[in-house]
């Protein structure tokens, strides 16, 4: 899936909603579901808080395979479910700040994911409590598969277009992390995952 078919043109929520309706409508005309789903989330225009869409340009760029979806959803967290739906493996890619390093990539599975959690729900205004609370107040991770692994990447800038240069670095790291990941479980062939490819980033005109 290109980044194009996933990403609204006008960045409205009626877009977003098309294509929560449009992944739904081909589940249920018996569409083939794909075993691995990865979704790239946050917001191009506030710096390093949108790499999930950096990432997910670098990874169509790469031969995953007919088994592996990519998908970018901006900020649509509450249409995460449908990208998800009778996956046997999950990965969530988003910028978070947790003081530590700009470029730092933090692996958290869906246990540590839920231990967390309580405390995003007690501060009010810790970076990732609006993620947290999409999560807690319908209960909706137990409708995620319990393959999940969620990749969280330490911004330095939080304004403006563009992504900084430890964010560079960062991609492809994250996307190392992600072929390991992959096959780890079988769904990546070692040859591929060895392989380190130069990507063409379209949203930012440059060469990785």
């Amino acid at each position: 899936m290109r980044l194009q078919d996933v990403a609204p043109a006008n960045g409205r929520k009626d877009s977003w909603v098309f294509l929560f309706s449009a992944k739904c409508l081909a589940l249920s005309s018996g569409a083939t579901v794909k075993d691995v789903s990865i979704v790239g989330l946050g917001n191009m225009m506030r710096g390093d808080l949108g790499i999930g869409c950096y990432v997910v340009d670098a990874l169509n760029q790469e031969p995953l395979g007919d088994s592996i979806d990519v998908s970018y959803l901006a900020e649509g967290y509450s249409y995460l479910d449908a990208y998800f739906c009778e996956t046997k493996f999950g990965i969530i890619v988003q910028a978070a700040k947790f003081g530590g390093q700009p470029g730092s990539v933090y692996c958290w599975d869906k246990s540590v994911f839920l231990r967390n959690a309580n405390e995003w729900f007690a501060f009010e205004y810790h970076p990732l409590m609006l993620f947290a609370r999409f999560f807690g107040s319908a209960n909706l991770i137990h409708r995620f598969p319990e393959d999940l692994l969620f990749l969280w990447i330490e911004p330095k800038v939080t304004e403006g277009f563009g992504i900084s240069p430890q964010m560079h670095k960062a991609i492809r790291r994250t996307i190392k992390i992600i072929k390991q990941n992959l096959f780890q479980r079988a769904f990546l062939p070692e040859m591929v995952s060895n392989l380190s490819f130069i990507h063409q980033l379209a949203v930012l005109q440059i060469t990785l």
